[in-house]
């Protein structure tokens, strides 16, 4: 949950005494409510002032609370929403603990405070009539099942239609949309679109056929090898090999070739058609990864010093308040956080919301050393080879040397890997008898 989320939704800080705490933490975290910010703190005497927002029956009740606060010498405060403080009610009961509120934060409790104003009885007719005419609208176009084409590509063809997030429901037609993106898109072979609530999902499912078939797959062909290396294992679909395990191949040697020659009964070539080879031909490579890290790294430092603001987005129409100032002779970082505001997960209005922030900070320079560098390329290299094992690549060792001129720290990464050098070449033309095997062979 976000920082606008837990604004709309609300939340309380909470003292809690007594012996049981640590059973009911437990028990809390079991059930899967959801405690944040817990601090543990010694009372002062000056503190024991009760609960801001709640009751107590007499001042004998009062100072009896108080007096055993002052004994167990400690609290704990935490925060959470109002309706998970709810769920730990019985568990407080069953652990023998004492649970007050504090703090409140949030919208439900400003709008309890203003609830008497009639200026918070007419913003609640309008945001209910908001809510009420935005259902007539689409207010969010999410896709789900594609790979090949972006959010943003899919998006900007709707755009052209044009279907676009604001149109009337009853103006979007989900089987000519269907039909749309299918003829804009060959490589998607199927489409289903739906409207529920405010929102239009768009599952697709991308043909994986008609992706091999942009490569040439019934072009002839030949393939060579994309790096040097040592031959491991070669799985032969179509073509006549040209190497075997444990040979070693370079760039651009023939591995399968497209050249498949046919004898007649005296084993006397009577032609060569020409097919499209695969194969998948695997081989032990080495791969090299080099980069450069400086030497002097700036550092921010945050000097504790913080600015908040809360901004709100009304269809084009933005803004923000709450935002003081920030001082030109200062250095700060700036934060947003941004969400639509939706009453279920199909059910968007056109209202967004967020905070923003800002740290102080101070820059400052600092002399990497060797062991920083190493950390680092050892993250790097991590990232580097687990993406190269989610594309099927088999790692077998790896070697790192950091080097250090004088501004500079470079890293040089070896990598010995097994991976698919397999790469498809167009057939060279240099026999006039060679024919092309088609449908009828």
């Amino acid at each position: 949950m976000n920082r606008f989320e837990k604004l709309w939704e609300g939340s309380v800080k909470v003292r809690i005494n007594g012996r049981g705490m640590e059973r009911f933490f437990n028990i809390a975290a079991q059930r899967g409510i959801a405690i944040e910010k817990i601090e543990i703190k010694e009372i002062p005497a000056t503190e024991y002032e009760g609960n801001r927002h709640g009751r107590y029956d007499n001042c004998v009740e009062k100072e009896k609370l108080e007096k055993e606060d002052k004994k167990q010498g400690e609290t704990v405060c935490f925060q959470t929403s109002p309706r998970d403080f709810k769920r730990l009610k019985p568990i407080a009961r069953k652990t023998d603990v004492r649970l007050r509120i504090t703090e409140k934060h949030g919208f439900p409790f400003w709008l309890i405070l203003g609830r008497r104003r009639s200026l918070w009885v007419g913003g609640l007719v309008a945001f209910f009539l908001l809510v009420y005419l935005s259902s007539f609208y689409v207010w969010d176009i999410s896709f789900d099942g594609n790979h090949r084409f972006t959010d943003e590509m899919l998006l900007h063809f709707m755009d052209t239609i044009p279907v676009q997030c604001g149109m009337r429901k009853k103006e979007i037609s989900c089987g000519d949309l269907e039909k749309q993106i299918r003829n804009a898109f060959p490589e998607i072979g199927w489409v289903s679109a739906e409207l529920t609530g405010t929102r239009l999902t768009v599952h697709v499912r991308e043909n994986d056929g008609i992706l091999k078939a942009e490569t040439g797959s019934d072009a002839p062909c030949e393939l060579t090898a994309g790096s040097d290396g040592t031959v491991t294992k070669i799985i032969v679909r179509n073509g006549i090999v040209r190497v075997k395990a444990g040979d070693e191949v370079k760039t651009g040697d023939v591995l399968v070739s497209g050249k498949l020659p046919i004898y007649d009964d005296s084993e006397t070539l009577v032609k060569t058609n020409l097919v499209h080879a695969d194969a998948e031909v695997y081989a032990e490579t080495t791969r090299t990864v080099t980069w450069k890290i400086p030497v002097v790294e700036e550092i921010r430092a945050g000097t504790g010093k913080k600015r908040m603001g809360v901004f709100f987005k009304f269809l084009d129409t933005e803004f923000c308040f709450l935002m003081p100032d920030l001082k030109k002779e200062s250095s700060w970082e700036l934060f947003m956080e941004e969400s639509q505001l939706r009453f279920s997960k199909n059910f968007y209005l056109p209202v967004y919301g967020g905070i923003l922030a800002a740290r102080e900070y101070i820059p400052y320079e600092k002399v990497l050393t060797k062991s920083e560098v190493s950390d680092s390329a050892d993250r790097y290299l991590n990232e580097y080879m687990q993406n190269l094992t989610e594309k099927g690549i088999q790692i077998l060792g790896s070697d790192v040397k950091i080097e250090r001129s004088e501004s500079h720290w470079k890293i040089h990464g070896t990598l010995t890997v097994v991976e698919d050098i397999a790469k498809e070449s167009p057939m060279p033309e240099d026999q006039e008898e060679i024919q092309t095997v088609d449908e009828h062979h």
